[in-house]
């Protein structure tokens, strides 16, 4: 019999499953839905947390290399907050959590372990308020706090250990042969489908629950979770062959669920907290215009909805037909729609940040400059209007604002690729070479290039040979690297 390191297998599992539910590929949709059986008593006997956010971590570094996620500062902004603040009202405020969104037109979010949870563009772009977005996000928190992913392996005894052998191999040919993996999954699955997918459901409706009751706490509407629901589940009726939404492949919907979701739903009384819904809006519609193909058909799309007035928040679609003028290159139609906006709404930050861009756009970088200083007096150290403000420094030769600006938002705890590459930039102009090349190396860790930081961190410590406080960080963090790429390589 050949012997398994099971903390090994369950590694190498994790990340192949994880990956493999974000490609297009069928069998892995179908993998998804199986629940596999235990290697141990418990999910807490099987990994411990942190190496639960090691594997997480390992699965973002390699999903970064495989699609591209969203880097616009506003957005993932938006996105954080709404998933901290679910966060903040489920049974497990304490855990830590990435969010972040993926560039992809399907309609799907998954949940990694670690606290790891992505959102495709599609499925913000689906939804049609922000409680339904809302209620997707906390039924993905409830998968991490209820470690269902671990709890799956705690159906030992009922399927043997070479059958869990079995399916990782299949997963594994699939990676290189799709066809020939999904026969051996095939194989592999016979006997025991009906019994994994009660114990999916069951993961699915613990779910649910869970996620429904954070969605009351943080002041949304309990509603919104079976309204999506069904009407992806309609939705689903009018596709053809295989192009069911993903998210129901990975989650399946049927009629019962959403009478049960509905049945909870009733039961919680509607106590909305104060929340600026319009921001949820004036996101999606930039988002829409970020991941647009054609953008005269959605410049086009816009004109119509405003003149018939066919849209779910007339704001937003004006906004978001100044941003498609604005992509066009039309800047001065583009100006006079965002100064409707802005002559009824003078504080509403999106549209200063993007008069700005205008600004930018046009060459005008002082007019830009003094809208981020106005925007700091009324929203001091903001994530969004920091980075975009330190870019426009950067881009007219001022790095010591640009570095004071991102050294606070990281005291402030909000650390990020972007920030640290901005970091990067700001210390190379500086002419501080060491620093520059050891946030460069930051950048590329937090991206999953490891072999990369490697290399700028032994770069950063050629250029600090008489800097002895610097050279132990560079050294400490370069073997913190290698660690990394060691175990990457056992992946």
């Amino acid at each position: 019999m050949v012997q398994l390191n099971v903390r090994l297998f369950m590694r190498v599992f994790f990340v192949i499953l994880l990956i493999g539910i974000l490609s297009n590929s069928p069998f892995v949709a179908q993998a998804a839905d199986i629940a596999l059986p235990e290697i141990g008593d418990s999910a807490g006997s099987i990994i411990s947390p942190q190496e639960e956010y090691q594997i997480g971590q390992s699965f973002f570094w390699r999903l970064q290399q495989a699609v591209v996620l969203i880097d616009d500062p506003e957005i993932n902004s938006y996105l954080r907050s709404l998933g901290y603040r679910l966060v903040a009202n489920s049974d497990a405020p304490q855990l830590p959590f990435t969010f972040f969104m993926v560039k992809n037109p399907v309609v799907n979010a998954f949940a990694a372990p670690g606290g790891f949870i992505g959102v495709h563009s599609g499925l913000m772009l689906t939804t049609q308020t922000e409680d339904e977005l809302a209620s997707v996000m906390a039924h993905e928190i409830a998968h991490i706090t209820q470690r269902h992913l671990l709890r799956s392996f705690e159906k030992s005894k009922q399927v043997n250990l070479a059958t869990t052998i079995g399916l990782v191999a299949a997963l594994l040919l699939g990676i290189a042969d799709p066809s020939a993996g999904s026969a051996a999954l095939f194989a592999t699955q016979a006997g025991g489908v009906q019994a994994q997918l009660n114990f999916t459901r069951e993961n699915e409706s613990e779910a649910d629950n869970l996620g429904m009751l954070t969605l009351v706490r943080a002041g949304f509407d309990a509603q919104a979770m079976p309204a999506f629901f069904e009407r992806l589940q309609q939705a689903s009726r009018y596709y053809g062959g295989g192009s069911v939404p993903e998210f129901l492949r990975t989650h399946p919907v049927t009629t019962s669920r959403i009478a049960d979701a509905r049945g909870r739903a009733v039961s919680y009384p509607l106590r909305r907290q104060l929340s600026d819904t319009l921001q949820f809006y004036l996101m999606r519609e930039k988002l829409r215009v970020m991941t647009a193909t054609n953008l005269t058909e959605l410049t086009q799309y816009y004109a119509n909805a405003l003149t018939d007035g066919n849209n779910l928040n007339r704001l937003a679609t004006r906004y978001g037909y100044s941003l498609a003028l604005a992509a066009k290159g039309e800047y001065t139609k583009a100006r006079k729609e965002l100064q409707k906006l802005i002559d009824n709404d003078r504080d509403r930050l999106s549209y200063q940040l993007a008069l700005a861009d205008i600004e930018i756009a046009v060459g005008r970088y002082s007019a830009a400059l003094k809208i981020y200083d106005d925007g700091q007096r009324l929203y001091p150290d903001d994530y969004a209007l920091t980075l975009k403000q330190v870019t426009t420094l950067l881009q007219v030769n001022m790095p010591e604002q640009a570095e004071k600006l991102l050294l606070r938002q990281l005291e402030l705890g909000a650390p990020s690729r972007q920030l640290y590459k901005l970091l990067a930039q700001a210390k190379g102009d500086l002419g501080e070479k060491s620093q520059a090349h050891s946030w460069l190396a930051e950048y590329y860790y937090s991206s999953g290039q490891l072999e990369q930081a490697a290399d700028q961190l032994r770069l950063a410590a050629g250029f600090a040979k008489n800097d002895e406080f610097q050279l132990a960080k560079i050294n400490s963090k370069l073997r913190k690297v290698e660690v990394s790429l060691a175990q990457m390589e056992k992946l």
